[in-house]
Formats: structure tokens, sequence, C-alpha cells
């Protein structure tokens, strides 16, 4: 620069700048403000109505017109509707639960108002952000843009409640990693198809949640491996659906791998992630028991010779009515899952009783059953498939034994990995998207 010029800035970045700044200045706002009443809805719908608003004059409708993608709204649609489907499907195994929200011609009409205007609002702003960014740039914009509403979409009293380190995990599981997945999602939708594709995929979750009077309520763990696998799976689908040469216009992959897309090894790639992603989900559900079976790895020898050590034994929901002598039944007794065959049913002062016995044991165990302690019984044995499962306890306890005499954090640190696998699960999902955003980035440079 020289002498007595003046920098700069490029109008289209300061009014990024200021938009961020608009959205996080609301976001703090309206987080710490305490509204009451009818106040709680109108105040927070001014706002992100504004901020709308904002947007809209600063891209003119043509605009948003020309940013419409029809393949990529009614994919980002389907995929809202299989998400609701695929909790629903959950919760008649697990639990239905009711809305919070009253359902008077009034209260509905406010609830609208209110989603719908943060919804347009948050969603015309990322729209126009992931748009404003430069071609070269668009994988760190949506990963950028994915954080950044990640954050905003979550009240800032739920980071201040997080006390201890169970609810700091279960946060992390349960709400930031589904929402940076759906995130994630809604930008990529945003890029390819405007605020129309994002709001078919968000409106619709958001729809469903606000009006529906019956929501499903499935445990908190397996909500938030639905709503993180989804969107991945999601994220596959649209890269299906969309013209590869308009994959190639926004700068996600090249024009020549945009002609080698139409071959079908490149399709046989994208569905073999998505068949992944799908067998992920079934394979996690069924070790939570969500098909009315259980799998267990056979951990002593109490069972010889029916059942070995490392064997799986496939154990299914059953009514105590159906049990008879003979039948090898899992139940829950002094803190943990035992797998003993029932030798003797009895009827006594306090209902029915299972007397168990191991195989390999000399005689009965100590303490009866009661009906409300049963889980199931055993209708197959997979042999020693469980000593992967084993090996890699095995593995861990040795880990953490080593880790013992480390300072106390570190201990910790590993005593969550080893007792919460399931939101190593969760966190899994998003190795998708990373493996996505780095092979398009290569393959780019690769073909220049």
């Amino acid at each position: 620069m020289k002498n007595g010029e003046k920098l700069e800035i490029p109008n289209s970045n300061v009014k990024k700048l200021l938009l961020l700044t608009l959205i996080v200045t609301l976001h703090f706002s309206l987080g710490f403000s305490r509204f009451y009443g009818l106040m709680a809805y109108i105040i927070p719908s001014i706002c992100w109505s504004i901020l709308a608003l904002i947007v809209l004059y600063s891209c003119n409708l043509e605009k948003i017109r020309l940013w419409f993608n029809k393949p990529a709204t009614l994919t980002a649609f389907l995929i809202a509707i299989l998400q609701i489907f695929i909790l629903l499907f959950v919760s008649f195994f697990t639990a239905f639960g009711k809305s919070p929200y009253a359902f008077t011609l009034t209260s509905v009409l406010i609830n609208i108002a209110y989603f719908s205007s943060a919804l347009l609002g948050l969603e015309l702003s990322r729209a126009y952000l992931i748009k404003s960014v430069p071609k070269r740039k668009v994988f760190m914009g949506i990963v950028f843009i994915a954080l950044f509403y990640t954050f905003t979409s979550i009240p800032l009293t739920r980071f201040l409640t997080l006390d201890t380190p169970a609810e700091t995990t279960k946060f992390l599981g349960s709400q930031l990693l589904p929402t940076l997945a759906q995130s994630l999602l809604a930008t990529y939708l945003a890029l390819l198809g405007g605020p129309t594709a994002s709001i078919a995929y968000l409106g619709t979750l958001e729809a469903f949640e606000w009006l529906s009077p019956i929501l499903p309520n499935p445990t908190w763990a397996i909500k938030a491996l639905v709503n993180t696998l989804v969107p991945t799976v999601g994220f596959l689908t649209v890269n299906q659906t969309v013209s590869p040469f308009k994959l190639a216009r926004i700068g996600i992959i090249s024009r020549s791998e945009a002609i080698g897309r139409a071959h079908r090894t490149k399709k046989s790639s994208s569905l073999s992630w998505m068949a992944i992603a799908t067998v992920a989900v079934i394979l996690v559900w069924t070790s939570v028991g969500l098909f009315g079976f259980y799998p267990t790895v056979v951990g002593s020898g109490s069972m010889r010779p029916t059942l070995e050590v490392g064997d799986i034994a496939i154990v299914i929901s059953t009514n105590p009515s159906q049990i008879k002598v003979g039948d090898i039944i899992q139940y829950w007794q002094n803190n943990e899952m035992r797998l003993h065959r029932v030798v003797e049913i009895a009827e006594t002062s306090a209902g029915k009783i299972f007397v168990t016995k191991g195989d390999a044991n000399p005689s009965p165990d100590p303490d009866p059953v009661f009906p409300t302690q049963i889980r199931g019984k055993l209708i197959y044995v997979i042999p020693k498939l469980g000593w992967i499962s084993i090996t890699l306890k095995n593995i861990l306890s040795e880990a953490y034994a080593i880790l013992t005499n480390l300072p106390q954090a570190i201990s910790s640190t590993v005593t969550w990995v080893i007792e919460k696998s399931i939101y190593i699960t969760s966190a899994l999902a998003l190795t998708a998207y990373s493996y996505l955003l780095l092979t398009y980035k290569q393959r780019k440079e690769e073909n220049k």
C-alpha cells in the first residue's frame, strides 16, 4: 500500500461482519434477558424478524429465487420426514411423550410466529453467508458457518449449567453433536439450494416439534444417535440428487470430476457410505434392545458347556409367564446381568419366583429371581464372535490401569471413554462429514 492510501475493506466483507455481529448480539441479548408472559414470545419474534428483513434487504428476493434448487429442497424435506419417522418408530419400542405446548388457536399462532421468525432470520442469514464465501474457500466456509450456527442455536444458559463431568458428557452427546450434525447439513443445503433448502429441512423438524401434540420420547442416547446419523446419511444423499455440474459451479468438485460422477463407480462409493451409516444405526439399535432382542457377550464359564466364554448370546424379550423350567434366562441381580438356567418355578406369598443355576455350577444360585428382574430368555448362540468385544475391553482396561498414576483429570477422561462408549458412536457419525470435506478438497487439488 502506497503512502497516503487508505485501506479499503470490501463492502461485502463489511456486511458479513456486521451480520455476524448482529446475530451474536441477538443471541447474547435474548439469552440473558428475562421476559415474561407474551413478551417472552413477542420480543424474540420481533428481533429475529428484523434480522430476516435486514438479510432480505442485503440480498433481494430475485437473488434468493436464483439460489433455489428443487432437487436439494425436495431431498431436504424428505430427510426431515425420514428423521421424524425414525424417531416415531423408535418410540414404539420405548415411549411417547405429550407436547409441553398448549394447543388453543391463539397459542398455536403464537408458537408458529415464534419459531418461524427465528428460523427465517437464521436460515436467510446462513444462506447469505455461505453464498458469499469464495469458491476456493467453500470447505472452510461450510465448517465455520456450521460451527457458528451450532453455538447460536444452543441457549447460553445451557453452557452455564454444566457443573459436573457427567452433565458435560451428556450435553456433548445429546445436544452439541446432534446440533452440529444438523447444522452441517443445513449449511450444505443452503449452499446448494439457498434458504429454501435449509428451511425445508430444519423447518419441518421445528414444525413437528412445536405443533405435534404427541412427540417421540426415546432415551436421550437413542434420540441423539438418530439426530446425528440421519443428517450424516442425508449429507451423502444430497450429493446423489444434486447435479454434479451444480457442485462444480459452487466449488465442491472440479469440472472433470463432475463428468466422472456419471460413472457407476462414483455412485457406488457414495452409496457404500450410505449403507455403512444405515447399518451402523441398525447395529446400535440392536445393541440396546430396540428390536426386542439383546446380544450379550458371555464373560464367564458358569454355563459351560452350553455357553463358552466369548460366545454371543441372543436374548429375546419374554413375558415371565411364558418361561418354563429348562429355559436359559437373562436377569438383573446384584448390579449385574446374569445368564443362567431355570431349574425350578415356585409360587410364594411374594409372588412367582424362579430358581436358577449355572450348568457348570454344583448348586443353584442362592438368591431367587423375581419376574421384574427378568429381561428375556436365550434363543440363539453365536460362537466365539464376542472375543472381539472382550479383547477391546481388556485393552481399554489395561490402558486405564496404566493411566491411573497420571493426574486425576486424565484418569477421569479415560473413565468417560470406557463407560460412555455410546457417545463415541455419535461422534463417529461426524467422521463421514470430515471424510467428504477432506476428500473433496484433495480431489479438487489433484484435478487442477
